[in-house]
């Protein structure tokens, strides 16, 4: 159901059925382990999981997001390939707009980056209020992973949550199970909790020195496996359905 392998009659004929998802991702560092492109490979994931769940169009990805704050990039390494978010949000309000315009009614944005959030309901305001009869769903997997699974993957693998989220344990486990020949797992044991960089819970410009890690890597990540990553997107891809199909009113039955 990829939108850009059809013709406009497919397209057509299908655009009355019910969801159009738009995967989004980011060119950034996850740390030496991880490819730039892991949150555009994570969102496709999920996308074409979803879209085979609820029979859904898949729109074409979205690769380019707005740019990490370097503290959560460990520093300012070579990679970062972003849009302002001005650029970002007019990009997917005109997107959104124009398949609200051939008949989607239903939208599902899959949102693998952590900064995109605040313009995508940015954007996501601006087409509603055109087109009231539009519904947009932004669903990102972090947050659909459920708090009680996290838990009990922390307790189970000694990794605090605090310890986990870019480039860390899970998100590393699950680009390591998406994309395997993309990542380096040998290179995940370069850990600032043992370096010692500095963490806080706010951003400086430019990142002062002692925030700085040499690999990027500003969670932990050497607990991270193929199988916890096959877990987390077991668990994800059920939620994520179960999410979109309880905002939408899309009966189990239908695929």
């Amino acid at each position: 159901m990829l939108l850009a392998d059809m013709t406009w009659p497919d397209f057509d004929a299908h655009t009355h059925r019910g969801c159009a998802i738009v995967p989004i991702g980011a060119v950034e560092p996850h740390g030496p382990h991880l490819p730039l492109g892991a949150d555009t490979m994570i969102s496709d994931y999920f996308a074409r999981r979803l879209a085979a769940d609820i029979d859904a169009l898949i729109a074409p990805t979205i690769g380019y997001g707005v740019a990490t704050p370097p503290q959560r990039l460990g520093g300012a390494f070579p990679g970062v390939i972003a849009v302002s978010g001005t650029t970002f949000t007019h990009l997917i309000a005109d997107i959104l707009t124009a398949l609200a315009e051939h008949g989607v009614r239903q939208l599902v944005i899959v949102n693998s980056a952590i900064d995109n959030l605040s313009f995508l309901c940015e954007a996501a305001r601006i087409v509603t209020a055109a087109h009231p009869q539009s519904r947009i769903m932004i669903v990102h997997w972090w947050d659909v992973v459920g708090e009680t699974f996290r838990n009990a993957l922390a307790e189970e693998t000694g990794v605090a949550r605090s310890d986990d989220h870019h480039a860390g344990m899970v998100e590393s486990s699950l680009t390591m199970h998406i994309a395997p020949d993309t990542t380096r797992p040998d290179l995940v044991d370069t850990d600032p909790v043992v370096a010692g960089a500095r963490r806080f819970g706010y951003d400086v410009f430019p990142l002062p020195e002692d925030a700085a890690t040499s690999s990027g890597i500003v969670y932990t990540a050497h607990k991270a496996s193929v199988d916890i990553g096959a877990r987390v997107a077991e668990q994800v891809a059920r939620e994520m359905t179960a999410a979109v199909r309880l905002e939408f009113g899309i009966d189990s039955a239908r695929r």
